[in-house]
């Protein structure tokens, strides 16, 4: 529910807020918010970002009709870190969240829900993914939170009513999770505008088609390699698109920004000599950490309102600066501790470029991998610190060419790149130091650990990456 951080960080926090507000200019802004996060959805595969076959024809429109922003890195490559970084605009590292369990955003951390519900926003959020329970403290700034329907409970709780306790427990489906939002919408009445928080996860479930996929998709795409992942996407995206209409078409939510992006991607192949690079959370490819961000408001397509000038913005962009980028569309002041830039001034055609350092880094540490990167125009540089084979401890992979690990790296020949995008990392990670995780309370009951393992969390199948 709401945060739980201290008073005075509370009343400091809030009156630098409506100091901002009162200095800010007036600005029209969208009456309702609704982020769609589709959860493993790699750029590369979605029709709109290249992908050779149309996976996702619904998404082209949408994103036709409203805007795309074409090159996005992660901050990590597996759920956890990625998304408390997406929706508090801080490097995972300095939210203390490194590990698969055991740790949880901490209460200080100001989300996305926390500032809307401050700006008098009706804040709803309903998640498909166990690893963004309330649990993990993501229910933070809402007023109403539904976990998945997977529940992952402490020793010394009792299991919440309604959740599913038995192994290999399936995940709810997008169609129910967004048929509950719609009886949400309905019921708030305009009085107050809307953010909707949605994480869907048929894509991350792609290996398990006949639970997940809906008996009209299992056949597309049968070509193609990793078919149940494409028909996964067509499935999710159409359900979405199909959704978005049926929203916007209600009373009150006329005037609705959508934003439709991913945590991560997954790797499906694409580097057949480094060993766990089928899922993702083990590594830092492209494949892995860049995602879709797409933008869409139904008004835009009538002229009304401030919309984008700029129908594709091709300028390099973190997961970090989603936060201050809805927020500058919103006319919302942005808290002074977000690490992120808004692209707004993109997207509007003000700019060309935006103040963010030289290369984009991302970083995971799961399983037992230890592993930081900085991304270039040019080149990936990838420090792999703890041993992976398959790869060498200081890597270079043109961004190019499709990677995979030592049959690509170019370390050996591009000394200098490899000299300068270190010491980049070596001087970033001095300015951003690693703060201590904030544990979880109580451990994993026996039956919740199984739930863990039957979904592919906490070992098991190293392909089933979260």
């Amino acid at each position: 529910m709401s945060p739980r951080f201290p008073a005075p960080t509370r009343r400091a926090l809030c009156a630098a807020l409506l100091c901002l507000a009162a200095c800010a200019d007036e600005a029209p802004r969208p009456s309702n918010i609704v982020l769609v996060i589709i959860d493993t959805l790699r750029a590369d595969k979605v029709s709109s970002y290249g992908c050779e076959v149309d996976t996702s024809p619904a998404l082209t429109v949408l994103a036709e009709q409203g805007m795309q922003f074409d090159s996005v890195i992660a901050q990590s490559s597996w759920t956890l870190p990625s998304v408390g970084s997406m929706l508090t605009s801080r490097y995972p590292r300095s939210l203390g969240l490194k590990m698969e369990d055991g740790q949880m955003v901490p209460d200080e951390a100001v989300t996305l829900a926390e500032i809307l519900q401050r700006e008098g926003y009706a804040t709803f959020g309903i998640t498909a993914n166990p690893n963004l329970n309330s649990r993990y403290n993501f229910h933070q700034g809402f007023d109403h939170y539904s976990d998945s329907s997977v529940v992952f409970h402490r020793r010394d709780a009792s299991i919440p009513e309604g959740s599913i306790s038995y192994l290999n427990a399936p995940l709810r489906s997008t169609p129910e999770i967004l048929a509950e939002t719609l009886e949400f919408a309905r019921g708030l009445g305009g009085d107050r505008p809307g953010y909707i928080q949605l994480n869907l996860m048929e894509v991350h479930e792609w290996i398990k088609p006949d639970q997940y996929l809906r008996p009209e998709y299992r056949g597309l795409f049968e070509e193609e390699v990793a078919a149940p992942y494409l028909c996964a996407i067509r499935q999710v995206t159409d359900d979405t698109v199909a959704f978005i209409h049926d929203l916007a078409s209600l009373p009150g939510w006329e005037d609705t920004l959508f934003i439709v992006t991913s945590d991560h991607g997954e790797g499906l192949g694409d580097h057949p000599d480094v060993p766990r690079s089928m899922g993702h959370g083990s590594l830092l490819y492209g494949s892995h950490i860049r995602v879709p961000w797409i933008v869409y408001n139904p008004i835009w397509q009538r002229g009304v309102g401030q919309g984008p000038s700029v129908r594709r913005v091709a300028a390099p962009l973190r997961l970090l600066d989603l936060v201050p980028t809805t927020l500058d569309a919103l006319g919302v002041p942005v808290p002074p501790d977000c690490r992120g830039t808004s692209a707004w001034p993109l997207a509007l055609g003000q700019t060309d470029r935006m103040d963010t350092p030289e290369f984009m880094v991302t970083e995971t540490y799961f399983r037992g991998v230890d592993k930081i990167s900085a991304v270039g125009g040019q080149w990936q540089y990838i420090n792999n610190r703890a041993k992976h084979p398959g790869v060498p401890r200081h890597e270079l992979q043109a961004n190019d060419q499709r990677p995979n690990g030592i049959q690509t790296d170019v370390s050996s020949t591009q000394r200098g790149e490899v000299r300068r995008m270190r010491a980049f990392l070596e001087d970033w990670e001095l300015r951003h130091p690693s703060a201590e995780p904030v544990p979880l309370v109580g451990e994993l009951s026996p039956e919740a650990e199984g739930q863990l393992r039957a979904i592919g969390y906490l070992g098991g199948d190293e392909d089933a990456d979260d």
